[in-house]
């Protein structure tokens, strides 16, 4: 629907879909041995509201990192008017979403400890995707896509006595990017109370 509504060749959705599957993959794997080796980093005394106990870079300043990925890729989504920049956006969002998940499963187990991290992770993981997929996905971006339905083709939209659904312009879907890359925002304040709250443990690894 999105390279529809922005008339890109059919094409760029099939290649779009396979670049964020690899982008996704190659981050979980790149991300999950980076977050390993910074913990041994040295880093210099103006990076201490990030270190774990004075040294190192703890797993959930990966989080941060995430989070600002995401924010700047829904952000080329939603002023993308290129296919280049669309699948930029696309490309990046798989970037962001590789790093977070995987991620996810090692903070809760050492924060949290092993012995109840599948419950633990499913509460982090399975709450937020539910709610997440409800709220933003069900009624952000449908109902922006449903108002510029009606914006964009009015009385135009009915055709040999059918009414036409599709939504074309970049205004179907931008409004819904901003949201989630200013949520994206907020994560990021949220991702440096983590890194405070979690540096003694950390700090011991």
């Amino acid at each position: 629907q999105m390279t529809e509504s922005l008339g890109f060749d059919p094409a760029t959705t099939a290649s779009s879909l396979a670049l964020f599957s690899a982008a996704q993959g190659a981050s979980r794997v790149c991300t999950g041995i980076a977050s390993e080796l910074a913990l041994k980093w040295e880093l210099p005394w103006f990076c201490g509201c990030i270190s774990a106990g004075g040294q190192g870079v703890p797993r959930p300043a990966f989080f941060l990192l995430a989070s600002l990925v995401s924010a700047l890729s829904h952000f080329v989504l939603a002023v993308s008017t290129s296919e280049v920049a669309f699948t930029l956006g696309v490309t990046l969002s798989g970037v962001a979403f590789g790093m977070v998940w995987p991620m996810l499963v090692l903070v809760t187990g050492e924060v949290f400890g092993n012995r109840h991290v599948g419950a633990n992770y499913m509460f982090f993981d399975g709450f937020s995707s539910a709610a997440g997929t409800l709220l933003l996905s069900k009624f952000v971006a449908q109902e922006v896509y449903d108002e510029h339905i009606t914006e964009n083709h009015g009385d135009e939209g009915a055709a040999d006595g059918e009414e036409n659904f599709q939504c074309i312009g970049r205004g179907c879907f931008a409004m819904s990017h901003m949201i989630v890359s200013i949520l994206s925002l907020t994560c990021i304040v949220s991702s440096y109370f983590l890194i405070r709250a979690t540096r003694n443990v950390y700090g011991q690894m």
